[in-house]
């Protein structure tokens, strides 16, 4: 009797232990677990900070530059009188935008996240539109060239039309920079509300 007495409470004693190991064997899985995900989540934070700071080094150094070379030009420019001038622009500024687009996808403010793609957008959008005047401009030498060489009304024409291009292209150019500086401020403020300056 005593050795049937034995065995239960060896075998009590075995599923007991065997409980108490298996719940905190459970506990400490989850909290190991937890603490992976809340690192992970913690990473995923800083990663994104650091992107939405570099966006908006990015857009403010660009844009400061843009201003000095361009901006303050388009804005001076009286209504009626062309952007007669050549602006070189030969590649793509936006290195941390393009670099990181897999990570702008995981901005979880859907506002800031299209406001920052909105933003490079029209500034793109923009940078093209400069391209166009400058191919308008280039014709429009080329044709001032020929008229001057030839004295022929044919060549005079075409050169006075590309003229009226460039009016009315710098009209349509200060409308897009006007466009872009309102979003750029909107975008910044969204950034800066987002703590980047922190």
């Amino acid at each position: 009797m005593t050795n049937l007495f034995t065995f239960f409470i060896t075998i009590f004693g075995a599923i007991i232990g065997g409980l108490i190991a298996g719940t905190y064997s459970l506990i400490a899985t989850q909290r190991a677990h937890e603490n992976q995900k809340r690192i992970a989540e913690e990473n995923e934070a800083a990663i994104i900070k650091s992107l939405l700071q570099a966006i908006y080094d990015e857009l403010e150094t660009i844009y400061d530059r843009y201003q000095e070379t361009m901006g303050s030009r388009i804005e001076s420019l009286d209504k009626g009188m062309p952007l007669n001038f050549y602006y070189p622009i030969i590649s793509d500024f936006f290195t941390v935008y393009h670099g990181n687009s897999f990570l702008i996808g995981r901005i979880k403010d859907h506002d800031l996240r299209k406001g920052i793609i909105k933003t490079y957008t029209l500034a793109k959008g923009l940078m093209d539109s400069y391209r166009l005047n400058n191919d308008i401009v280039q014709k429009y030498e080329h044709w001032c060239l020929v008229s001057a060489e030839t004295q022929l009304e044919v060549h005079r024409t075409q050169a006075a039309a590309y003229y009226q291009s460039l009016v009315a292209y710098a009209e349509v150019l200060k409308k897009l920079h006007e466009d872009l500086k309102i979003d750029l401020k909107s975008t910044t403020r969204m950034l800066n509300k987002a703590g980047v300056l922190s």
